[in-house]
C-alpha cells in the first residue's frame, strides 16, 4: 500500500499493455513523481472451462494442461519468482528487475464463470521521464519476455503535479440540505485493468496536518467507475481509529443496508454520491489498513455508476477521524 504523503503526475492513462491466450496485462494506477514512478499492474490469465471431474480425468489420463516454459532472454537462468515479473531497460539495454512493494492474487471463479486468475502488484521503479522500457515475463506459463515502451510526462510536468497532501488545493462544499440518505446497491468487480483514468490525483478531504482523504485513482470502465481513497490519520487522530480498527469490529445486523453504519462504520474515508435529492451511500469493496505509533493509514476501493454528466457528486466523510461532510465535484476527463 502506498503511503506516500505527495501528489504526482499521472503517467499513464491505464488499459491493457499485453493481450495474449496465455495472459493480459494491464496498468491499474501509475504516477509519476521526483522520487519515484510508481506503477501498479493486474495480469489476467484465462478461466479454466473444465469442471473437477474434467480436470481429474485429464489427470488420469496423462494429460498435462501445463504451457511450454518460455526461454529466459533478459532474465536470469534461475529467479525467486512465480509470478509476473516486471523490470525496466536501462541505457545499455540491460534489463533491471524489481520486487513488488505489495501484491496480492486471487483464484478466479469457478468454471462456469466469467474472470480468470488474477495477480495485482504495485513497483516502485526510479524516477524517469518522457518514457521508459518496461519488461514483462512469466515465463512459467508460456508468457515469453516482452519489452514495451511506455511514454512518460517529462521532469517539468511532473514539478509541477508534486505537491504535499498538506499544501495541495482543496475544493468543498457544504452538503445541500434535504438530502435523504440511502444505502447503495452494490455492484460487481470490473475489469479495473481495461479501463482509463479519468481523474488526476487530488485531496478530497483534510483537517490541519493530521487527516487527509486522498483519490489516489479513478477508472472509467464504460458505465461503471473504480474510485481509490488513501484516507491518512496522524497523532490522536490516528489513535481513535486505531482503537477501532484493531481488531477490526463485527459487522452488526443490517449494517449492509444502513447508510448510517456505512458512513461511520469506518476504518477508513466513507463516501456517498449525490443524486437529485438523494445520497447513496457506497459500500467499500477491497481495502488494506495499517497503524500504530499515531499514524494510521487506509486504501479503500468502491466501485459505481458513472454519472451521465461527467461530474462526479460525492459527500466525504470520516467520522472516526474527526472529518465531518463535506461536499465534493470530481470532472471526469481522460489524463
Amino acid at each position: 500500500m502506498d503511503t506516500t504523503e505527495s501528489l504526482g503526475a499521472v503517467a499513464h492513462s491505464g488499459g491493457l499493455l499485453v493481450r495474449r491466450p496465455e495472459l493480459t496485462v494491464g496498468v491499474v494506477r501509475a504516477v509519476s513523481g521526483l522520487s519515484a514512478l510508481e506503477i501498479e499492474l493486474l495480469a489476467r490469465r484465462p478461466l479454466d472451462r473444465r469442471s473437477a471431474a474434467e480436470r481429474q480425468r485429464d489427470i488420469r489420463d496423462g494429460l498435462s494442461s501445463q504451457p511450454a516454459v518460455a526461454s529466459r532472454r533478459l532474465l536470469p537462468a534461475y529467479d525467486e519468482g512465480v509470478d509476473l515479473r516486471v523490470g525496466w531497460l536501462d541505457h545499455a539495454g540491460h534489463a533491471q528487475w524489481e520486487f513488488a512493494t505489495s501484491c496480492s492474487s486471487s483464484d478466479g471463479d469457478y468454471f462456469l464463470g466469467t474472470s480468470g486468475p488474477t495477480y495485482r502488484a504495485v513497483f516502485r521503479l526510479p524516477p524517469t521521464f518522457d518514457e521508459i522500457s518496461l519488461v514483462l515475463a512469466w515465463p512459467e506459463i508460456g508468457f515469453p519476455e516482452t519489452v514495451i515502451t511506455v511514454p512518460l510526462p517529462d521532469r517539468t510536468t511532473v514539478e509541477r503535479a508534486t505537491t504535499s497532501i498538506w499544501q495541495a488545493p482543496l475544493d468543498i462544499r457544504p452538503v445541500p440540505e434535504g438530502v435523504t440518505h440511502h444505502a447503495d446497491r452494490g455492484h460487481g468487480s470490473p475489469a479495473i485493468e481495461a479501463g482509463t483514468n479519468v481523474a488526476p490525483p487530488r485531496v478530497l478531504h483534510r483537517r490541519d496536518h493530521r487527516v487527509a482523504v486522498v483519490l489516489t485513482r479513478l477508472t472509467a470502465m464504460n458505465s461503471m467507475l473504480s474510485m481509490e481513497l488513501l484516507s491518512i490519520a496522524k497523532g490522536d487522530s490516528a489513535d481513535a481509529v486505531n482503537a477501532h480498527a484493531f481488531p477490526p469490529p463485527r459487522p452488526t445486523s443490517g449494517a449492509l443496508d444502513d447508510p448510517a453504519q456505512i458512513r461511520a462504520t469506518g476504518p477508513g474515508a466513507s463516501v456517498a454520491v449525490i443524486q437529485g435529492h438523494e445520497a447513496l451511500w457506497i459500500r467499500p469493496g477491497d481495502s488494506t489498513s495499517s497503524g500504530g505509533n499515531q499514524t494510521f493509514s487506509c486504501l479503500q476501493e468502491f466501485t459505481l455508476n458513472r454519472p451521465h454528466d461527467d461530474l462526479l457528486d460525492l459527500i466525504v466523510a470520516w467520522p472516526l477521524a474527526g472529518l465531518h461532510d463535506v461536499r465534493v465535484h470530481i470532472p471526469l476527463n481522460p489524463t
